[in-house]
């Protein structure tokens, strides 16, 4: 994006459909967004918090329960973040308002410029600009409170506020076991898991779906709704899980959260309320606005959520052809349990056990496989393999197994 002010030449018309080329969703914020907060200090409550204790079996006799034990107390901590500023500026010339009828490129006669109105296309596009910094700032924002007034406010992202429940895979794809795995981190602090979504980046969502596929499991495409967004889910021993696919998630990232204890907090300015649109003096023939607005996140207990770092970010056909796996064989994403052919082995050791036996398979214990099994049962007995297509290949595979 250039600077400066937009004048007839800076930013040419032009005819035809516009096309916006590049990401401009945020997910995360229209999740959290269904109950915003108002506050009118820069440091704001995420709640407070205290520790509870285990059950244990007492031992106190007749004798001892004469005398009262010593008093205990439960203490209490507070959690907070900060609000940060958000701000943009617009400048149009008078005359570039008044010259929209001239067009370059090529034009057809009659065709008018493509958007008309020149101030209220470049208001848009500042406006989306922060709701793009916003959605980034709560997934990865760092924090800092200001001393002064020369230094900057920046509010704490999701992912940085998650301390306590991290699962390194040491640059192995995310499955749909280590996502159960993930859900036990967060019940084993006492948080319940039933309303949990698990934000991914575009490669770590075709790693669960290759997943789903290699065990046999059942993605739900439509299977739950969060704040207007509709996700596929997964049913895990511990939970139904929402995925959702989030373009400002770091490579090799993946977090479980849950929305409802979320929330974008506003701090407003009094008589303008908060990103507001407002002109500034005039210099000179043109206009120029900006955009002001004070926002941060109460992610909430940061126990009650999850992050998975270092994955893998091959893609599916490169973690195929290594021959990758693992899931929650025997059930279904749906939700309910599926039965598996015992007989039938989804991980590459079981597998490997079976070669060795010599096993004759079946045609539908083959298709019980993924293609890359099939290749490697056939390399391992020196099938001479040519077929790539996985029925084929499942012909190939029982006509030289005889």
């Amino acid at each position: 994006m250039a600077q400066g002010t937009a004048t007839s030449f800076a930013v040419p018309n032009f005819s035809g459909m516009l096309f916006a080329k590049g990401q401009q969703a945020t997910p995360f914020s229209t999740m959290i967004g269904a109950r915003p907060l108002v506050t009118n200090h820069v440091e704001f409550t995420c709640g407070q918090e205290y520790n509870t204790e285990t059950g244990e079996q007492p031992k106190i006799s007749e004798t001892a329960s004469l005398t009262a034990p010593q008093p205990e107390i439960v203490t209490r901590s507070q959690l907070t973040n900060v609000t940060q500023i958000f701000q943009k500026s617009v400048a149009i010339s008078y005359g570039k308002q008044s010259n929209m009828g001239t067009l370059q490129g090529i034009n057809v006669a009659g065709q008018q410029a493509n958007p008309m109105d020149e101030l209220a296309f470049q208001v848009s596009r500042r406006m989306a600009k922060i709701a793009q910094d916003i959605e980034y700032t709560f997934i990865n924002g760092k924090y800092a409170k200001a001393t002064t007034d020369a230094e900057a406010n920046q509010t704490r992202g999701l992912l940085t506020a998650i301390t306590t429940n991290i699962l390194d895979l040491a640059k192995k794809p995310l499955t749909y076991w280590l996502v159960a795995e993930g859900l036990k981190s967060i019940h084993d602090q006492g948080a319940k898991t039933d309303n949990i979504v698990l934000g991914v980046d575009a490669t770590t969502m075709l790693q669960l779906n290759l997943d789903a596929q290699q065990n046999n499991l059942t993605i739900v495409p439509l299977g739950r709704e969060v704040n207007g967004i509709k996700l596929q889910t997964v049913v895990t021993p511990l939970g139904e899980v929402a995925v959702a696919l989030f373009d400002t998630m770091p490579a090799g990232t993946a977090v479980l959260f849950d929305p409802s204890i979320m929330a974008p907090v506003h701090q407003m300015v009094p008589g303008k309320g908060n990103f507001f649109l407002e002109q500034l003096a005039k210099t000179g023939a043109g206009e120029t606005y900006q955009i002001f607005g004070q926002i941060g996140l109460d992610h909430g207990p940061e126990w009650m959520s999850a992050k998975f770092t270092n994955i893998s970010t091959d893609l599916p056909s490169k973690i195929t052809a290594a021959g990758t796996t693992g899931g929650i064989t025997g059930h279904t994403l749906n939700g309910g349990s599926e039965v598996v052919d015992s007989s039938v082995s989804t991980s590459a050791d079981a597998v490997s056990e079976e070669t060795a036996t010599g096993k004759k398979y079946t045609e539908e214990e083959l298709n019980a496989l993924t293609a890359a099994q099939i290749k490697a049962i056939a390399a391992e007995r020196g099938y001479d393999m040519k077929e790539t297509v996985k029925a084929k290949l499942i012909a190939e595979f029982l006509t030289q197994q005889g």
